[in-house]
């Protein structure tokens, strides 16, 4: 039923617009047919009655120009039609302006006038010739290969246009949206400000930071070679005392040696009032280090705190226990808290 009701009254619609287009038609005057040469005449006696208006305003009575004209048969070529409304209008207005205003209608009717009449006198013939032959021009240039085919827009082209398109709409919806709630640009404003400044707070604070951090390192590097120096001037030390013969006091120096340079390689945290034995416990069990420093200790316990003689065999042994100490890397030696304890 709805299928049909539709169809019924896009039948009635149709009819109605038939039944408008006939009333049209039949309500539309039939034009006058005439031959090039009666058009000549009528714009020519067009051209005095434009002549005569400019002359004086009584002349001015657009009733005597002709009827609308058809020259041919506008379905053919060479054929047109010629309406005068827009000349009936001029005249009309001219009639009752002043006499600056009358002579600006009347020159460009005039001008429109003798313009047709160049057309219809011309030796090639018709307006509708010159537009026939026009157009064949310009069809023969748009049958040229440039002008055939249409590759239409490029895949790229189709999504900036998206994009643009959608960027649009935003700016559409933010200005609706501005309208409708004002307190919204001002809100928006102030989220942007806060980022920023957090934005700028977050990379002075980094930047602060990494400045620590190259500072904490300076330090440690200075340190770190202090204690290589100092351990160094303690092997000096033992080396004079050795040269001298003095081993007791070659071997203390070649100990205290080991120890600053253990602890420049941060086996552990520098604390004067550990015991030999405690440096011990504080590498991890069974490592070269330890076992190394171990050796080390008992010999410099023994001429040291038990006040015995050394001679050249026991400074020798210790200072191939100090060298391999110097040599060998800390790496994970160190004993955790648990283990020194």
């Amino acid at each position: 039923m709805q299928r049909n009701s539709k169809n019924l009254t896009r039948n009635a619609a149709f009819a109605a617009s038939l039944a408008l287009c006939a009333a049209t038609a039949m309500a539309a005057p039939a034009l006058r047919s005439v031959s090039p040469a009666q058009l000549r005449s009528d714009i020519s006696q067009l051209q005095s009655l434009v002549s005569a208006c400019a002359s004086q305003s009584a002349s001015c009575d657009n009733a005597k120009v002709v009827s609308d004209e058809q020259i041919g048969d506008p379905a053919h070529p060479g054929g047109f039609e010629m309406h005068w409304d827009w000349l009936r209008t001029a005249l009309n207005d001219a009639k009752t302006a002043k006499p600056e205003d009358r002579k600006v209608l009347l020159h460009d009717a005039a001008a429109q006038l003798d313009e047709l009449a160049q057309d219809e006198t011309s030796p090639n013939g018709t307006p509708a010739n010159e537009f026939d032959k026009a157009r064949t021009q310009t069809n023969n240039i748009l049958s040229r290969p440039e002008f055939q085919g249409d590759d239409g827009p490029t895949w790229w082209e189709r999504q900036k246009t998206k994009l643009l398109y959608g960027l649009e709409r935003i700016f559409e919806g933010v200005s609706r949206i501005g309208s409708a709630a004002p307190w919204l640009g001002t809100l928006l404003e102030w989220l942007l400000f806060t980022s920023a400044a957090g934005l700028l707070l977050f990379f002075v604070l980094r930047g602060l930071a990494r400045q620590r951090l190259r500072v904490a390192l300076g330090e440690g590097a200075t340190k770190a070679t202090a204690w290589d120096r100092e351990a160094t001037d303690w092997a000096k030390m033992a080396e004079a005392h050795a040269a001298k013969h003095e081993w007791r006091e070659a071997v203390h120096c070649l100990y205290w040696a080991a120890i600053v340079s253990l602890e420049s390689r941060r086996a552990w945290t520098h604390n004067p009032t550990r015991t030999p034995r405690e440096y011990v416990r504080l590498l991890k069990p069974g490592s070269p280090q330890q076992q190394g420093l171990r050796g080390l200790t008992q010999i410099f316990e023994r001429v040291w705190y038990g006040l015995r003689e050394a001679d050249g065999e026991e400074y020798s042994r210790v200072r191939a226990l100090y060298d391999n100490l110097a040599a060998n890397e800390i790496g994970s030696s160190a004993a955790t808290p648990g283990e020194a304890a």
